[in-house]
């Protein structure tokens, strides 16, 4: 009997037919194909925080299918809770999940699940900017669809989570998934092929998609680290251990790309350049407000 094989592991498998195609059968073994899934998540888009984060962790897909089972284990411990995420945590609202749970008994479960996430990935990875410095320097200086910082930043925390795994990594390529939300992800799509075409990540970056918190648990992961960096960026005097923790939990060191206000100047002057030496090929504004 024929075990059913799943969705993901068809696709993965026609992924490595196509690299591997044309190849020689009695040379298949001399060649690997590794891919890392990194689950990002944002923290701070409500615009009345000081600083917006994109983070999340790189994993090996083996790590993440280990990861699962080990998350709802820790959730499911008394005190039950269902899912995690930090806003619910933090609050400890009396009509929510975590009714009833002390602060201990929080930052304890916190614990717990971040030695889930110590044991099953590779590396954080994270991407904060100013808000102030987003709204004086890019706000309203590019398309409308993409004037956010998550739009700024997400070219930035894929380009940092590529290039560390080669300096610092096998080299191997990344699939990333995001946290869905009806906010960003239009925007996302229309951004994803020239993600894709990027020089930095021309063969590396696998596929960008966006998936549900509650069904693609390892973005509740992502949630946790996002929302503890913010917490630390924004209210450096609450200096929480979870905000080490969180960053240092997995095998390798974590990787923080800082947009500081230098740097915001520089991407948006190569975005402004690159606008319009495209604009100028195809005979349209250097305006990019009007794309």
């Amino acid at each position: 009997m024929i075990a059913p094989v799943s969705t993901e592991t068809s696709a993965r498998c026609g992924c490595v037919r196509e690299i591997v195609c044309g190849l020689r059968h009695d040379l298949y073994s001399r060649f690997s194909v590794a891919m890392l899934k990194a689950f990002i998540d944002d923290s701070g888009s409500g615009g009345d925080s000081p600083w917006y984060v994109l983070a999340g962790y790189l994993g090996t897909v083996e790590g993440w299918d280990a990861f699962d089972s080990k998350w709802l284990d820790v959730l499911h411990e008394h005190p039950y809770i269902e899912y995690f995420k930090s806003s619910e945590a933090e609050s400890l609202r009396p009509d929510g999940q975590w009714a009833g749970v002390s602060k201990e008994q929080r930052d304890a479960k916190i614990d717990a699940l971040i030695g889930v996430i110590g044991h099953c990935t590779r590396r954080a990875v994270c991407a904060p900017i100013r808000q102030r410095d987003y709204d004086e320097l890019v706000k309203g200086k590019i398309p409308p669809v993409w004037d956010s910082p998550y739009f700024f930043l997400m070219p930035s925390i894929i380009s940092a989570s590529i290039n560390i795994e080669r300096i610092d990594g096998e080299s191997e390529s990344v699939d990333f998934v995001f946290d869905n939300d009806q906010k960003h992800e239009k925007g996302s799509n229309r951004l994803n092929a020239a993600l894709m075409l990027m020089r930095s990540n021309y063969g590396s970056l696998v596929n960008v998609s966006f998936r549900d918190e509650k069904k693609f648990i390892p973005l509740q992961a992502a949630d946790l680290l996002a929302w503890q960096i913010r917490r630390r960026y924004s209210v450096p005097n609450d200096r929480r251990r979870h905000f080490e923790k969180a960053l240092d939990a997995p095998q390798k060191e974590a990787h923080t790309f800082v947009v500081d206000r230098d740097k915001v100047q520089w991407m948006i002057a190569e975005l402004q350049k690159g606008a319009a030496e495209l604009a100028e090929s195809l005979d349209r504004s250097p305006d990019l407000t009007t794309w």
